[in-house]
């Protein structure tokens, strides 16, 4: 033990975060629009449909391309997936404003029409899947509900439904509990750092867990490049635009909309049953963030079928094992 926590020290002298690198594979941004990308990653012969990825507004995308070999896109792109992916950017204090109707049908809504257009001449005509993770996904079931057409079939990946099966985090955020309206009035957007520091909380034991396991799997190979890795991707945190975030945990996490319904978003119904096309619900076994039960709410909420499929793993460990692009590979060529 000794010998490993000198190794450990030695390792973390050398500053391994800073020189970690993350999101490795190549792309090219063919689209802009504000702060946000889409981002191609083209394989070197297509065989499959594109995807269009959408992931949460909160982190930045590259817990989907850790590191070679760690990496759902690049798996994706490797068996022939053309793989499109909104890359949402980091907003400032002039984001603050932004309503959340503008993120979901406007933001999510151009980037997919950019995304088939870009396809179409590419590759072809032809149909484009959707996969969603996180709230990323959660955004993206709204807006194929209300464009219930756009998509052949969509993916969604550790993605919150009933909102009120959170567990701990649904506990926290209640209306007699959590001053939604006080923070964004006072802060504008929700910081990057106190939705650190709130997840953090949910499982205080994994902050000494994190340290523990760089001592005891110091001397495993890879390990230390994976741990740099995943310190990296979480200290990078994006601020939440305010408005958007005032009405996300609202009608989310207060109202369980998606559930209960009666949410107008921007003067529109927001119904999932709308949605008539098949998805592909996957949940992570140890997942405290989003457990299963509030995924699976998806097959209650979702108006074409829906099959589930639950990997072990955590929220976010369960983005860089095999499982996750294996079982979105399965999906693909269905």
């Amino acid at each position: 033990m000794l010998q490993r926590s000198i190794a450990a020290a030695k390792f973390l002298a050398s500053e391994p975060v800073r020189h970690a690198k993350i999101g490795q594979s190549p792309n090219q941004v063919v689209f802009r629009q504000g702060k946000a990308q889409l981002r191609w990653f083209a394989p070197t012969e297509a065989k499959h449909a594109p995807v269009f990825i959408t992931m949460p507004l909160i982190n930045t995308w590259h817990i989907w391309d850790l590191l070679p070999g760690r990496s759902t896109i690049a798996r994706l792109v490797a068996e022939g997936v053309p793989v499109y992916l909104l890359d949402w950017g980091c907003p400032g204090p002039e984001d603050s404003e932004t309503p959340l109707v503008d993120i979901i049908d406007s933001g999510i809504g151009r980037m997919f029409d950019r995304a088939r257009r870009h396809a179409a001449e590419t590759y072809g005509p032809g149909p484009m899947d959707a996969v969603g993770y996180c709230v990323g996904g959660t955004f993206l079931a709204i807006w194929l509900s209300r464009n219930p057409e756009a998509a052949r079939r969509a993916a969604l990946v550790c993605t919150p439904i009933d909102f009120h099966e959170s567990g701990r985090l649904a506990a926290w955020a209640r209306p007699e509990t959590f001053p939604v309206d006080d923070i964004v009035d006072g802060l504008g957007n929700f910081p990057a750092e106190m939705m650190k520091a709130s997840f953090a909380w949910l499982r205080p034991s994994g902050q000494t867990r994190k340290w523990v396991s760089l001592v005891e799997r110091i001397e495993k190979p890879g390990f230390t490049e994976l741990w740099a890795a995943m310190e990296k991707w979480s200290s990078a945190g994006v601020d939440f635009p305010g408005e958007a975030y005032r009405e996300y945990v609202k009608r989310c996490y207060f109202d369980n909309a998606l559930v209960t319904g009666g949410w107008s978003l921007g003067g529109r119904p927001v119904d999932l049953a709308a949605a008539k096309i098949p998805a592909l619900c996957i949940s992570a076994s140890g997942d405290h963030i989003v457990p299963t039960p509030a995924a699976v709410a998806l097959e209650a909420a979702w108006g074409g079928d829906v099959k589930h499929v639950e990997l072990a793993g955590g929220h976010v460990g369960v983005s860089v094992t095999a499982a996750l692009p294996e079982a979105l590979l399965e999906w693909v060529r269905q």
